[in-house]
């Protein structure tokens, strides 16, 4: 089918409508002063985020993302007062993970205590949790006590699929199953429900029901379905801490397939997280996903045109990527009003700033412990990079861990840590209180086994061929390798004009984010990385079946045994099937305080 010209005008305009010809958005102009690509305003307006991980208060040593929180509450503030005034609609949604991460929400206990206060200063109109909320029972407590069950946000929390576990052991919902409510300027009827991924780590505190078979099983979704007929609802949102693009899993699609048999001809509007990245997916032509990173690097923003002028029956859908720094925000405010005046602060959030400059003060996180003389990049560098930070705790960090007791020192050893336990780059300069819970915001503890070498030398191999054991992956490996329509592989931009930063491909090309960057080449993270410490190589070289010690995070412990039985009985050796029982603790040092000795040399 080709488009006509007035919708190759509509095009040219950026109003993307979602028909099968028209999937890739095109490219707004940019300003020659800024360089900042401008967001379309429609009939409602989303501003998201998700994976916020207690970043309230900038990323200090980043300048593109140097706003805070404060800084981000007066852009909402005063965008929603902005987009009012042209008799349209804003909301405003986050899909959780707001612990783990950050000094600002981990060096309390628990995690989030003091950083969920200011967190929830934010108006947002529609929220939800994540995994994070979920792995211990004071901070499942905490989340469901201190924000779903508050009086701000008790109607407007969201968790479809997730219960809570009183005292009393009653199961009670995590939230509404859903909620209905009508837009403040449009009126336009709004059905929203929010989904956690299929998580199964959950504390004794929370339930996660599989999303699909909570829709199958449960009562309430049919009697959502009987009081909420597709004539009544104008939209509907499905928001939740799961990813746009999952290739295995597929939940966000399934959950689609299922609601879009009760509703052929509404329009659903998805918003997704987990995986801390930036995309977009197409689902049909009344149907798209926006998942918006993680960290407060990336504001979501999404615009829905209801009705559009070209095709009658279909709307318009346009997004884009705004960087977390207080230029974007200053530009989009300025831009919407054609006002250079325009505030871009507020009493409320200048508020907010100060709070989070206290806290950090009260929590000495600006306290100096080290020296970082180098950057050291998670995903941006090769596994073998002197640069890369996995390599650098493989190869410089648990080579120093000491057991606390002193268990064959003569036995080597194979230290393995999942990679998701790391969470960011090290950047150089000082090494704060702040910086471990950047990089490394997990204690563990550490467990060990004692195996064959010939065991020993498949166990990381295995895994990483295996499922994923909390690793955060890399944008590259989210991603669909095929995009919808004629739309290629973007370029990898070199401009030194330009700052590194993210230069996003999704289902509507290559010019989502709204500033241009430099791209940032990244590399697979495997599941899990290790340390071999060999005592006598060339020995052991010639008796495989010498014993050696295997150490692991107690986190990853079933998964290690279930890789050390699995290649015993590959290799069919005379051995029985480890448990549980036959772990032990190994003790030492975390991971994070052995980062901290290392830097504090320097």
């Amino acid at each position: 089918m080709t488009p006509t010209f007035v919708q190759c005008l509509a095009l040219f305009a950026g109003l993307v409508s979602a028909k099968p010809f028209q999937q890739q958005q095109a490219i707004l102009a940019l300003s020659q002063d800024a360089q900042v690509r401008d967001i379309h305003i429609g009939d409602i307006n989303f501003i998201h985020t998700t994976d916020t991980h207690g970043w309230l208060g900038s990323h200090l040593s980043q300048a593109n993302y140097d706003a805070d929180w404060g800084d981000f509450v007066a852009f909402v503030e005063i965008f929603r007062e902005k987009v009012s005034q042209l008799s349209k609609d804003v909301i405003v949604i986050d899909t959780g993970d707001k612990r783990d991460g950050n000094g600002l929400s981990d060096a309390t206990w628990p995690p989030g205590l003091r950083s969920s206060e200011i967190f929830n200063m934010m108006d947002y109109d529609l929220l939800t949790l994540g995994n994070h909320e979920l792995y211990t029972a004071e901070s499942t407590i905490l989340e469901y006590r201190g924000t779903s069950q508050s009086t701000k946000f008790k109607d407007k929390y969201v968790c479809s699929n997730v219960e809570f576990i009183e005292d009393d052991g009653k199961r009670v919902p995590f939230g509404n199953k859903y909620i209905k409510f009508e837009t403040p300027v449009m009126k336009q009827r709004v059905l929203a429900l929010s989904f956690l991924f299929s998580f199964q780590r959950a504390n004794n505190r929370a339930i996660v029901t599989p999303p699909l078979q909570e829709l199958m099983e449960k009562k309430w979704f049919q009697s959502m379905i009987e009081a909420n007929k597709e004539e009544d609802v104008d939209l509907i949102i499905v928001f939740g801490h799961l990813p746009a693009t999952d290739p295995t899993e597929r939940e966000m699609q399934n959950i689609h397939s299922l609601i879009r048999k009760y509703y052929p001809n509404t329009i659903i509007q998805y918003f997704g997280g987990h995986t801390h990245i930036r995309d977009f997916v197409w689902l049909d032509s009344k149907s798209t996903c926006l998942q918006s990173g993680r960290f407060a690097e990336t504001v979501g923003f999404l615009s829905i045109n209801m009705t559009n002028t070209v095709e009658p029956d279909s709307p318009v859908f346009t997004r884009r990527y705004v960087d977390f720094n207080k230029k974007s925000f200053k530009y989009h405010l300025r831009k919407l009003g054609n006002d250079s005046d325009v505030p871009t602060s507020t009493k409320k959030g200048k508020t907010i700033s100060r709070l989070v400059k206290d806290l950090r003060n009260e929590l000495s996180l600006n306290q100096k412990l080290g020296y970082i003389p180098k950057t050291y990049y998670v995903s941006a560098r090769p596994l073998d990079s002197e640069e890369n930070l996995y390599h650098l705790i493989t190869q410089k960090i648990l080579p120093n861990l000491v057991p606390s007791k002193n268990y064959e020192p003569s036995m080597s050893r194979f230290m393995l840590i999942n990679t998701g336990s790391v969470r960011y780059d090290l950047y150089k300069g000082p090494f704060t209180k702040d910086t471990e819970y950047i990089v490394m915001p997990f204690n563990n503890d550490w467990h060990f086994i004692t195996v064959p070498l010939v065991v020993a030398s498949k166990v990381e191999s295995y895994l990483n061929k295996g499922p994923v054991i909390a690793s955060l992956g890399t944008p590259s490996s989210y991603h669909k390798k095929h995009h919808f329509g004629a739309f290629q592989k973007c370029p990898f931009v070199k401009d030194p004009n330009l700052s590194e930063g993210y230069t996003t491909e999704d289902d509507f090309g290559c010019h989502g984010d709204d500033t241009p960057h430099s791209s940032q080449k990244e590399y697979d993270i495997p599941n899990v990385v290790q340390c071999k410490d060999l005592k006598n190589s060339r020995e052991e070289e010639m008796d495989p079946l010498k014993m050696v010690h295997v150490i692991f995070y107690t986190f990853m412990e079933l998964d290690i045994l279930n890789a050390v039985n699995s290649i015993i009985n590959d290799l069919s050796l005379h051995m029985k099937n480890l448990t549980t029982n036959d772990c032990s603790h190994y003790g030492g040092d975390s991971t994070k305080k052995l980062l901290r000795d290392y830097f504090a040399q320097f």
